[in-house]
């Protein structure tokens, strides 16, 4: 577990922070509250924080002395402090502190906050530095360690191009616009094609103040544009904030996709993103791919005798039981109401049926408990092949085969297919 260390002298201040950082997930912290506590806790054998957030201003080392010591001992620093004094604070960003954060604010919190969650998960994700200077390469790269990202370096577009190869891991680029074989704009051009701006982040840069390259670099593709005059706080905010924004948009995308409920894919994900899967099947392998439509017998009386949370129990088991029965390249779809689909992505026709028999007699053997009532979660179930990756008939030959099991009368095993 990470352990990190809290150097305040303020009782306030020290609950306030215990209790931001453990709303994160942060709840290894050894507290000091003075320099000759902090000493100790970093001479014991068992403490080895991953960081540290200090005051700078401590009954016994009003000076700063704190910064020292946790930086002599390779311990990634944020100073938050109610102290401002600008030449202290371009001393310590110079030593390598992450941050410098003052206590003026409710909101300054929240920022520690939002950069220690984001601190935990930099390391792995890379960040690509194109730039034609070699000292601007790895003046940008010193100033992004301080935030713990993995970087790279290249002089050219092209080299550029295959390190985002090599590493996809690489989620933004720090490009500059003025090179002397290739300009940053026909690099961004070329990235464009290649990868989303969901995917990868550019943000250009240039030594040269000019408007009107500011606004071709935004309208083909960046993401922001800087001046190489910036300060290194400023960089650091600009990457965050951007990568910080392609996650806002992954989530939103995952939720889109999402069924609320089960966790498992909606309607939506199998008419867009399942669709261009089952596309790039069509032509590979030997074995076919098929589609499985299940609907819970008697879902309603459940619902109307036991109420809707117990409805709701019964469809997160079915879709546990789903999981269970999923292999690594099957999906799993929630398609609205008791209904679900599964795309299996390689059987043969009696593999398949063999499959299905085995969880149908699954479900009969696995009640599902809720509030001390087991509940038996029984379907029907309508198979149909996937002929050149068409989805649309598939389900709707399935979709036959399902009501053509029901009124068959079987209850627990009702298998139908276009043979």
């Amino acid at each position: 577990m990470r352990t990190m260390l809290l150097v305040e002298d303020a009782s306030f201040f020290e609950k306030a922070i215990v209790d931001r950082l453990q709303d994160i997930g942060r709840h290894q912290i050894m507290v000091a509250r003075n320099f000759s506590e902090a000493e100790s806790c970093l001479d014991m054998p068992i403490c080895e924080p991953d960081l540290a957030l200090v005051d700078l201003t401590l009954p016994d080392a009003p000076n700063g002395e704190i910064v020292d010591l946790c930086r002599n001992r390779n311990i990634p620093t944020i100073i938050f402090t109610s102290k401002f004094d600008n030449e202290v604070r371009e001393k310590a960003l110079a030593k390598g502190v992450i941050d410098y954060v003052l206590k003026d604010t409710p909101a300054s919190l929240d920022y520690v906050a939002e950069l220690l969650k984001r601190l935990s998960y930099n390391p792995k994700i890379g960040i690509l530095i194109l730039d034609d200077s070699s000292v601007d390469r790895e003046r940008i790269a010193q100033i992004t360690s301080h935030h713990l990202y993995q970087t790279y370096q290249a002089s050219t577009p092209a080299e550029a191009l295959q390190m985002l190869r090599d590493h996809p891991h690489i989620r933004l680029v720090l490009a500059d616009y003025y090179m002397p074989d290739e300009d940053g704009f026909a690099f961004l051009k070329t990235v464009r094609r290649k990868y989303s701006r969901e995917r990868l982040s550019v943000i250009g840069m240039s030594s040269l103040s000019n408007s009107d390259n500011r606004i071709r670099f935004l309208k083909y593709g960046a993401a922001d544009f800087i001046d190489k005059s910036y300060a290194p706080e400023e960089i650091l905010l600009r990457i965050s904030l951007n990568l910080d924004m392609m996650d806002r948009i992954a989530e939103l995308n995952t939720l889109a996709m999402q069924d609320a409920l089960t966790g498992v894919h909606n309607r939506h994900f199998l008419f867009t993103k399942a669709v261009k899967q089952i596309e790039s099947w069509a032509h590979s392998g030997n074995k076919a791919s098929w589609i499985a439509v299940f609907d819970l017998d008697s879902f309603k009386q459940i619902n109307d005798e036991y109420g809707h949370d117990v409805g709701d129990s019964v469809l997160l088991g079915f879709a546990r039981q789903l999981r269970a029965l999923a292999g690594p390249e099957d999906m799993i779809i929630r398609l609205g109401g008791d209904e679900f689909c599964m795309i299996f992505r390689s059987e043969t026709r009696d593999s398949l049926t063999l499959k299905l028999a085995g969880f149908m007699k699954s479900l009969s053997t696995h009640p599902i408990r809720h509030s001390g009532t087991d509940l038996l979660c029984q379907t029907s179930v309508g198979i149909a092949k996937l002929e050149g990756g068409e989805i649309s008939d598939a389900l709707s030959i399935a979709d036959k085969h399902l009501y053509a099991s029901k009124r068959s009368g079987f209850e627990m095993l009702a298998v139908a297919s276009d043979g």
